[in-house]
């Protein structure tokens, strides 16, 4: 999540859509008193490389310089261990919605730009089975496993009703007045975040992208191959005003 005052804009982050990738880039424009929260430490240690940084986060700036002296020294487990990751150790966090920004947030915000990226369900679950398998060890590699394992996962996810955690539009969701509202699509992210620097005079867009977290490429699979057709009427049930919102097409 990323609240720019200094460019007013909120980057609402959502899951299983780049936005990792996103938030690295955005965080490159912060000013000093811009609030950005922070990523898996492997992550984190890419985007001090390219000169942003997580900060304005916690209540105390002592944890934020200790998190990140321990991410320089590529300590991930400890740099987990200080639970900067977890929402009840900060004021801010990762997938932090909307409404709870809000009310954490004494400035008023009704002329900032609201910033989102989204991606088609069907490729969001697929991208969360896939890293399941391997978030556990990521160090900030390619993660690509088997489609075999990956589909285990799946029925896993369906089994526990887990599928649901990549559904985001409740992230975005508040009864406030905001500025525009900005959709960046994971399939067509680079020109979508040149767009959106374009329009927000942001300067130029980091080129290339980072890609955090990179897998395989889900929205090129068929996936009626992938779920079964009981999976498929799960999701898009379960996801039908994300599809009608941002013209997916179901399947």
């Amino acid at each position: 999540m990323i609240l720019s005052h200094k460019h007013k804009f909120i980057y609402v982050k959502g899951r299983k859509v780049a936005s990792t990738s996103i938030e690295i880039v955005l965080s490159l424009v912060a000013g000093p008193s811009d609030i950005v929260t922070p990523i898996s430490p492997a992550d984190e240690l890419h985007r001090l490389s390219l000169g942003g940084q997580c900060q304005n986060f916690a209540d105390t700036p002592e944890l934020e310089r200790h998190f990140l002296d321990l991410v320089r020294q590529k300590k991930f487990g400890e740099a987990h261990a200080t639970g900067v990751l977890r929402e009840s150790d900060v004021h801010f966090y990762n997938h932090i919605p909307l409404s709870v920004i809000e009310a954490r947030v004494s400035a008023p915000l009704n002329q900032y730009s609201i910033v989102v990226s989204e991606r088609n369900p069907y490729g969001k679950i697929i991208s969360l089975a896939n890293m399941a398998l391997s978030y556990s060890k990521y160090q900030g590699e390619v993660v690509k496993n088997s489609m075999d394992d990956i589909q285990g996962v799946i029925n896993q996810l369906f089994q526990s009703g887990q599928f649901i955690v990549v559904r985001n539009i409740h992230l975005y969701t508040s009864g406030r007045q905001y500025g525009p509202l900005y959709v960046l699509r994971q399939e067509n992210l680079a020109a979508d975040l040149a767009q959106l620097f374009d329009e927000l005079k942001l300067g130029k867009c980091l080129d290339p992208l980072p890609y955090a977290k990179r897998g395989i490429d889900s929205n090129q699979l068929d996936p009626r191959k992938v779920f079964t057709r009981q999976q498929l009427d799960q999701i898009n049930e379960a996801f039908a005003d994300e599809f009608r919102l941002f013209g997916y097409e179901m399947v």
